[in-house]
């Protein structure tokens, strides 16, 4: 298979996690949490290269905390997809691997089944099923019931045949608001996306309660 980079994004505020420090550096089990999925990726043998995305004012500190042979250090955008489009400029590779740090619990056999659509797909996302019931609503009124079996979770990684990203870059230079991923950008320019196998405890920490519930999930050895 053609050579896979990953980008891993932790250039985030934190601002919902109520920290005062990026949320890629909050501690998570003794360890900045972006420390946690690159470590998944460094040791899966298919990435040859690493880009860590991280605040502009931490670049030094992240260099000499995790820049080596195989991870790279750069720094990120005012918005989450200039923050992916400066990690995906330094890598050279056909395909690139986008990841959030913010979810630290990515494992081999999610990159595994990503990496596998690269004989199908120029793009594809980690998915898991909607298991709850999901209303509509306005104010505090309940609306319709949305059908939960055409709904999908989204998350990361996502896969990307680099070549195609460049366009999607310029597109959302010219969106009212930022796009939440790549994969909407790669759409946008009608390219189909495939959907890969997720796993469910590779959740999105965004809140002090989702922490509280990694760190359990570490005592317990649940990674």
């Amino acid at each position: 298979m053609e050579q896979c980079d990953a980008v891993i994004v932790a250039a985030g505020s934190g601002t919902r996690l109520g920290v005062t420090i990026p949320k890629a550096f909050v501690p998570l089990g003794g360890k900045p949490l972006l420390a946690h999925s690159l470590e998944t990726f460094i040791a899966y043998p298919e990435i040859d290269r690493i880009v860590l995305v991280v605040p502009a004012g931490l670049v030094d500190r992240a260099v000499d905390t995790f820049a080596d042979d195989k991870v790279a250090v750069v720094a990120g955008g005012a918005e989450r997809w200039e923050s992916v489009r400066n990690g995906c400029l330094a890598s050279d590779a056909p395909w690139v691997l986008v990841h959030d740090a913010a979810r630290p619990f990515v494992t081999a056999s999610v990159i595994d089944a990503l990496l596998v659509m690269r004989n199908r797909f120029d793009c594809a996302f980690t998915a898991t099923p909607v298991v709850d019931t999901i209303r509509t609503f306005t104010g505090d009124t309940a609306g319709k019931t949305v059908d939960r079996s055409k709904l999908v979770r989204v998350g990361t990684p996502q896969l990307f045949r680099s070549s195609l990203l460049p366009k999607c870059f310029d597109l959302a230079a010219t969106l009212p608001s930022p796009p939440t991923d790549e994969v909407f950008l790669m759409q946008q320019i009608g390219i189909p996306a495939g959907i890969a196998r997720g796993d469910p405890k590779n959740f999105k920490i965004t809140t002090k309660e989702d922490l509280e519930i990694a760190e359990g999930m570490l005592r317990l050895g649940m990674k």
